[in-house]
């Protein structure tokens, strides 16, 4: 009887034992898992925000996003008692930062485009009156507001602190990436080097760009009822899911709850990402 017992407790040490290991094997992988994430997350938001001159705590809007990761799949799941709302609200919330953060550039690119006509208007104006071209720059600087006036700024601190203007110049157009502000940046170097009326230029390019600018918005207003229909028939079979979840709950609840309407859902995001896509190809029309 000692016996038994005594190999009972050598089992029960063992067991023990093994439950510790495999316990600090996931947490050392949790850790792994979190600190890599956490660094991927810090970095890209760090790098985007900086270059949109946003400078945050980017603790706090990691901690923010894992708020959410955690807390809202949760809720969703306790609500409607669904898997795969659960996922699908998880696989939306990883993908919100990135979609805000390219929805931020795209707008703050928009600005600056926009706004480029102006600046160059005023920066051949300043040529004119016998300034020279980082003096125009300055000047610009110093009685503009917004993005544009943060890239070209960045640009003279760029060179303030030893950078070539050349570098400079190249680093404008890297930070933009708009092909407007590439034909800028050549026409400033291919000036500088190989000489020629910068002012006459930067005329000409304003103009042409304001032309170019009118010609998108008018495009954008013939398009602009294609999209709208895009939105109203993607949405569409959303609303009646929502709709029927609000008056028939027991009807619609085993497309929630089963497998097979599961794949039904799936089908539908499915074809919801092609639909979307195709609508968008259709109504982009490219100047």
């Amino acid at each position: 009887m000692f016996g038994i017992d005594k190999e009972i407790g050598g089992l029960l040490v063992v067991v023990f034992l093994g439950i510790v290991m495999v316990s600090w094997i996931f947490t050392q992988l949790a850790m792994q898992l979190w600190g890599g994430y956490q660094a991927r997350f810090t970095a890209a938001a760090e790098s985007r925000l900086e270059r949109m001159f946003l400078f945050l705590d980017y603790k706090k809007v990691f901690l923010t996003n894992v708020g959410l990761l955690l807390v809202l799949p949760l809720a969703v799941y306790l609500y409607f008692g669904s898997v795969f709302l659960a996922i699908v609200t998880l696989i939306v919330i990883l993908c919100i930062p990135k979609m805000m953060l390219k929805r931020m550039q795209s707008r703050r690119k928009h600005t600056i485009i926009n706004a480029l006509p102006d600046a160059l208007a005023q920066i051949a104006g300043s040529l004119r009156s016998g300034a020279t071209f980082t003096a125009a720059i300055e000047t610009l600087v110093n009685e503009s507001k917004g993005p544009v006036a943060q890239e070209f700024g960045l640009m003279l601190k760029e060179q303030k602190l030893g950078i070539s203007p050349r570098e400079a110049l190249e680093n404008l157009a890297e930070r933009v990436t708009a092909e407007e502000m590439d034909l800028v940046v050549a026409a400033a170097l291919i000036a500088r080097e190989v000489g020629g009326n910068l002012a006459e230029i930067f005329e000409r390019l304003s103009t042409m760009l304001r032309k170019k600018i009118e010609m998108e918005g008018k495009i954008n207003a013939l398009t602009s009822q294609g999209k709208l229909q895009g939105w109203v028939v993607g949405f569409l079979p959303l609303a009646i899911i929502a709709a029927l979840v609000v008056i028939e709950p027991e009807g619609i609840l085993p497309v929630f709850s089963t497998f097979l309407g599961w794949g039904f859902l799936t089908v539908i995001l499915i074809m919801e990402i092609f639909g979307a896509i195709m609508i968008r190809k259709i109504v982009s029309i490219e100047v």
